[in-house]
């Protein structure tokens, strides 16, 4: 199969702010300071990924008394300390150490320049069930009527806290898929239901304690968890309050349930591109494969992940995207392969873990395409079968970046390049990243099967 590469140097679309990931759940549980380090070397240094964004959780914590959810995995030791004889709080900055380690030893190597603080919900302490894994009824809210002002109070002062440590926040999330039912016979996790409104009022108090407290951070909102209509509806009944327009630093939603679906992608960034608030930036924020059919041994695991990069900038045209985790707990089937939809796995004590084809994957954008990149103009040709997904993107140093995620057979490209040098980094199922050329421009490129090739053209 014969493919032509048209790259449009003159179409600059969105300027990429870039890339990353979640420490959701699995950095509280890491312990041991040499995996520790191996692990954030790997995401967050220039040798590694030299991932830019970093999601550090703010976890609900766990009450003693009721706690549905069993897995460790799945819940988070929370800043705030519930007397349970009192029912008075107070809070202790010395909990969560393992995730608190892992943010600062991701810091250390200089890459990240944007934290982003998230809740999954709030504080056990503040909701009508007590506990953070959901109402007892799906489809309610789980925030108390009476804690929107204590959750908005507890949120900043840990802001206040990581701020005051000379973390980089930038961005506070305190609501995450909104529009899940979250709670009732089945939890898992944490989680909270909001109606539209009740994600207005918490956000609108949100923004006005922000400017009252001279923070220099801002929103991401709403974290819709998929790209339907919903997503939409959010969007404008945010951007129809000034107080919480002003302060939103990102419009926020999650790609899943839209995997190869260009039509509904380019409808959204279309929508988002005619709005009056479209200058707020918009990221995708989460995303793993769902369902999970490919094993972490897969290639087709990586090609699969990086198409869906390439569709969120290309086609709904985001400014970031990060990953939904960085180590997930292994999840072995009847196969007796591993699931694990992380960009490491693990298992629960980290005796055993390793990285996965999905780490090539983010890897392919975030060592190539550095904030500040502006994504370009990219076509291809090809036979109505070709499962080839391009993204293509100009780099601040004036170089060229090709990113070709081919879920298919092997198939041959026609690109026509006036560059001085070109170099070739594929993954496929002999290699993990690796530099495949290094040389003078080739006229035509070799996409191997279930393959991730990443092109660099330097400027002449």
């Amino acid at each position: 199969m014969k493919q032509t590469i048209t790259l449009r140097l003159l179409e600059k679309r969105q300027r990429i702010s870039g890339f990353g990931t979640s420490a959701c759940w699995w950095s509280p549980q890491l312990s041991d300071t040499e995996t520790r380090r191996d692990i954030l070397r790997r995401l967050y240094s220039k040798e590694g990924l030299g991932l830019n964004i970093y999601r550090y959780n703010i976890g609900g914590g766990v009450n003693p008394n009721h706690e549905r959810v069993q897995n460790p995995w799945r819940l988070t030791e929370s800043f705030l300390v519930i007397d349970s004889a009192t029912g008075e709080g107070h809070f202790d900055f010395s909990r969560d150490q393992n995730a608190q380690a892992a943010l600062f030893e991701a810091l250390s190597y200089g890459c990240v320049d944007t934290v982003v603080l998230f809740a999954n919900s709030p504080h056990y302490s503040m909701t009508v069930s007590g506990e953070s894994s959901g109402g007892l009824a799906p489809h309610c809210s789980n925030l108390r009527k009476d804690s929107y002002e204590r959750f908005v109070d507890y949120f900043l002062t840990i802001t206040e806290y990581f701020l005051s440590k000379g973390v980089p926040v930038k961005l506070l999330s305190p609501i995450n898929e909104p529009q899940w039912k979250w709670g009732g016979d089945d939890v898992r996790q944490e989680g909270c239901h909001y109606e539209t409104q009740e994600v207005v009022r918490l956000l609108h108090l949100f923004a006005e304690e922000i400017e009252k407290r001279r923070l220099p951070v801002r929103l991401a909102a709403p974290e819709s968890g998929e790209i339907g209509e919903k997503t939409r509806e959010y969007f404008t009944a945010l951007a129809a309050d000034p107080v919480i327009l002003r302060n939103l630093g990102s419009f926020a939603y999650h790609s899943y349930w839209a995997d190869g679906d260009i039509p509904a992608k380019t409808q959204l960034g279309d929508w988002y591109d005619a709005q009056a608030f479209s200058s707020v930036p918009l990221d995708m924020t989460e995303w793993c494969e769902l369902p999970n059919k490919h094993p972490v041994d897969d290639p087709m695991a990586a090609a699969l992940m990086a198409a869906v990069i390439a569709e969120d900038l290309t086609a709904s045209r985001v400014q970031s995207w990060t990953s939904w985790v960085a180590v997930n707990q292994t999840w072995l089937h009847e196969d007796g392969r591993d699931y694990s939809d992380g960009l490491f796995t693990a298992n629960d004590d980290y005796s055993r873990y390793a990285a996965t084809y999905r780490l090539d994957a983010v890897g392919h954008f975030s060592r190539f395409v550095p904030p500040g990149s502006t994504c370009i103009g990219c076509e291809m040709t090809a036979n109505e079968d070709a499962a080839v997904t391009p993204c293509a993107f100009l780099r601040p140093d004036g170089a060229t970046v090709l990113v070709l995620s081919n879920t298919g057979a092997v198939c041959e490209a026609q690109l026509q390049a006036n560059r001085r040098a070109m170099e070739v980094f594929t993954t496929d199922a002999e290699h993990h990243l690796a530099r495949t050329y290094s040389g003078a421009p080739l006229q035509k490129l070799t996409l191997p099967a279930v393959s991730v090739t990443t092109v660099v053209l330097l400027p002449a």
